[in-house]
């Protein structure tokens, strides 16, 4: 098998599932909601175990949706951007396409088993990313377009009852003054709390989490700041990521009782699954690779901390649909054959 087969194979089989014995017992046995729940909790795919709050959202959320008859909704909250250090910024690359199969292969089985199917959706939060880390509109729009030129080819492999899509949260306002002023009040409350109430030492992981992201050198020149302007400028991105969060809209578009959130890590009321089997870096701050061990690929998604260290070759690869240069060739690590 060579890197172009084996990404082949991910587009094209990606979201099929055929129903075994076992699976049709237990949706007779137990019916379609005890099924799909089954199915978003396995161990195969979850990284993290849930807590109760997550555990009673997924129960409630299919519940409403196979009384209503709907798609099981499920919604993807992320940046909306390429992270500034990957080589193939500011567009998609090999680490949207590994995640996005991965997630879809995820979800089949309950496709398979359930008419109505299923609907995803990735929330882009890319209407802050100027504001918080100096990352320009031209990068985030240019990102837009090359993910939804990806989804474009990923749904051609998809079921009917299979639909996925992405949304900007900016745009389910169209009072843009409206959602300014929430905004304004919100970054009010979160900066007091950020004040008064945080701990210290959240305080400290979410100023780490907020320099790790900004461009100095991005939407505006901010390379000839001082040490304390860096430092309120990280400061004001971590308050803006949490006022943000906070929105109504965004809040009920993700979080409405009949919504499950799926994730690459722990956040509140989600299934953490990480970006494939092998990785838990967020697609759109990673790099997409694959690990070749004999005639054996792996998919795998990398940090920007493992850019430096990254021992690779480089292969060529010509997928039908995927035209960007990002996807012209992929890098791949060899590991040694298990015996």
């Amino acid at each position: 098998m060579t890197a172009q087969t084996y990404l082949q194979q991910q587009l094209e089989t990606c979201a099929r599932y055929k129903l075994s014995d076992a699976d049709t017992d237990m949706i007779q046995s137990s019916g379609i909601e005890a099924f799909i729940y089954a199915k978003l909790t396995t161990k195969k795919f979850r990284k993290w175990a849930m807590n109760e709050s997550s555990e009673l959202q997924a129960e409630r959320a299919i519940a409403l949706n196979v009384a209503a008859n709907k798609p099981i909704q499920f919604r993807y909250p992320f940046g909306g951007y390429k992270l500034w250090r990957m080589p193939g910024a500011p567009e998609v690359d090999w680490a949207e396409f590994l995640a996005i199969a991965y997630i879809a292969t995820y979800l089949a089985p309950i496709a398979a088993a359930y008419p109505p199917g299923v609907e995803l959706v990735f929330a882009s939060d890319d209407m802050i990313v100027e504001r918080m880390n100096n990352i320009a509109e031209a990068d985030t729009s240019a990102y837009l377009d090359s993910f939804k030129a990806l989804l474009a080819v990923i749904r051609k492999q998809l079921p009917e009852n299979f639909t996925v899509d992405i949304v900007r949260v900016g745009d389910l306002y169209q009072n843009k003054p409206e959602m300014e002023a929430e905004f304004a009040t919100l970054i009010e409350k979160v900066t007091y709390d950020y004040e008064h109430v945080l701990d210290p030492e959240k305080k400290k992981r979410k100023m780490v989490m907020s320099e790790l992201n900004i461009n100095w050198q991005g939407a505006e020149d901010f390379t000839k700041f001082t040490a304390e302007e860096k430092r309120q400028f990280v400061k004001r991105g971590a308050i803006y990521h949490d006022a943000y969060c906070m929105l109504s809209k965004r809040q009920q578009f993700n979080r409405g009782d009949e919504k499950i959130v799926i994730f690459t890590m722990i956040v509140p009321n989600a299934i953490a699954i990480g970006t494939t089997k092998r990785s838990v870096t967020k697609f759109w701050t990673g790099l997409g690779v694959l690990e070749q061990s004999g005639s054996d690929f792996r998919a795998k998604v990398i940090a920007p901390s493992g850019l430096e260290t990254l021992i690779a070759t480089t292969e060529a690869v010509a997928m039908p649909g995927l035209t960007s240069k990002n996807f012209r060739q992929i890098q791949v690590q060899t590991t040694p054959v298990k015996s």
